[in-house]
């Protein structure tokens, strides 16, 4: 009994261990999950980290300027043998050699402070501040670029997947057809003929074709979002796709336009360029004035050999200690190279200048493309619907008509074909209307909270 209960937990024990590891080797998505993902994992975003990362940096070195900067420096050698008789009562100079029976030690320091420097630590500060944001907000730009991508991939799939089925219910509509048409034939029934027959089996062979095509197709977008997603390529990925449907949108596109140009990462690219230029320019400027600072310097040096000179016109490098806090005053005069740099960051932030004229105009015009082809979109997926609607209609008049034996072969065949054709444009149009929302999202900045990492 007690062995029975303890194979039985072994059994349980086994079959969640295969159930943990089977869900760990399958990850299943839908569009929010691979949006997340990619937003967060997609392998070109690493660059764009480590440039913020490198702003971070040079905003920490801006910071501590303000900060002493401190030498210390150890020395140690050989010492040249020096005692007080050589110097009293009179300077001997008749010695003709040198000693070095010992050895010194000696210690160095080195302090500057910034007390004034009109406006070069600051401006430094400011520049970095910019740059870090400029980074964030490049990184966010990437991050756009990345959901527009992942979008147009999922409903790729989605699509894909929408043919499939359609290419399915073709292929039996023909396999149907051609049946009814080979047991005419046997009979010799007058309205069946082998044109007609041949026509069918060649649509089938297209309809076959394409099925191949749509399963080569729909591996390379799985294997694609497993990029966009940052999983390895034999990682089971299953995405979760919903049946293409018509969406009913409204949007004023004046109201994208001003949210535009607060939510685009470029607005804030330009914004925040701009600080860190004119920041930039008045760091070169400062270099025109003086930089005022406190200079504290102290030596403390000890030799084995020689004797301390308590005299202080005499100094002893290697034997003696001393310290002295001074004020200093710098100024760098270069006859027109300060200048030059002045010029050259004024030009840099006109750049900047001229992007924001060009994203001010710009912007709106990218978000009316994106509301036009939207509304394009829009009105043609509802014309196809119709269209496909009334080939549905055909199909199943066509259809009933050959059952009741008073229809034709070539009239199922004709049905079919519209069919087909109407679905597979109503299809694309839906597909269109997606992306076209998504183009308009991206370009007015709406997708900031996909742009979220979680």
């Amino acid at each position: 009994m007690y062995l029975a209960k303890f194979k039985a937990l072994i059994f349980i024990i086994v079959v969640l261990i295969s159930s943990v590891c089977f869900a760990e080797d399958r990850v299943i998505l839908d569009l929010k999950g691979c949006i997340e993902r990619a937003v967060k994992f997609h392998p070109e975003l690493s660059d764009f980290r480590q440039n913020v990362e490198i702003y971070k940096a040079k905003l920490s070195q801006a910071q501590s300027a303000v900060f002493p900067q401190i030498e210390i420096m150890a020395l140690g050698g050989p010492s040249p043998k020096a005692e007080k008789e050589t110097l009293s009562p009179v300077i001997r100079t008749d010695v003709k050699s040198t000693t070095i029976d010992g050895v010194f030690g000696m210690i160095t320091m080195h302090l500057i402070q910034p007390i004034y420097t009109f406006g070069k630590i600051s401006g430094y500060k400011t520049a970095a501040e910019g740059g870090v944001k400029v980074s964030e907000a490049e990184l966010e730009k990437k991050r756009s670029e990345i959901i527009l991508k992942t979008k147009e991939l999922y409903w790729s799939l989605a699509l894909i997947r929408d043919l499939r089925s359609l290419a399915k219910e073709i292929k039996d509509e023909l396999e149907k057809a051609i049946k009814k048409t080979e047991e005419d034939l046997k009979k010799d029934i007058p309205t069946s003929d082998e044109l007609t027959l041949y026509k069918l089996k060649t649509y089938l062979g297209e309809v076959k074709r394409n099925l191949n095509e749509i399963d080569k197709n729909e591996s390379i977008i799985i294997e694609a979002l497993k990029f966009m997603t940052g999983f390895s390529s034999d990682k089971k990925l299953e995405i979760i796709t919903e049946p293409l449907r018509y969406e009913d949108i409204y949007i004023n596109p004046d109201e994208l336009i001003a949210k535009a140009f607060i939510l685009r990462p470029e607005m804030v690219q330009i914004k925040e360029g701009l600080k860190a230029k004119q920041a930039l320019i008045d760091v070169e400027k400062s270099s025109l004035y003086p930089q005022i600072f406190l200079l504290v310097r102290g030596s403390l040096a000890g030799a084995t050999n020689r004797d301390r000179i308590h005299n202080p016109y005499i100094s002893d490098p290697l034997n003696d200690s001393m310290i002295a806090a001074l004020l200093g005053m710098k100024l760098n005069i270069d006859f027109g190279i300060t200048k030059g740099k002045i010029r050259e960051a004024e030009i840099e932030y006109q750049k900047v200048v001229e992007k924001k004229k060009l994203a001010e105009s710009g912007i709106p015009l990218q978000i009316m493309k994106a509301y036009i082809e939207l509304q394009e979109a829009s009105k043609t997926a509802k014309d196809m619907e119709e269209a496909h609607q009334n080939a549905k209609k055909w199909l199943v008049v066509a259809d009933a008509n050959l059952d009741m034996g008073v229809g034709e072969i070539k009239d199922l065949a004709d049905a079919v074909l519209a069919y087909a054709t109407t679905r597979v444009n109503h299809l694309k149009a839906l597909y269109n209307q997606k992306m076209a929302i998504a183009n308009l999202i991206q370009a007015a900045g709406l997708d900031k909270e996909e742009r979220e990492v979680r």
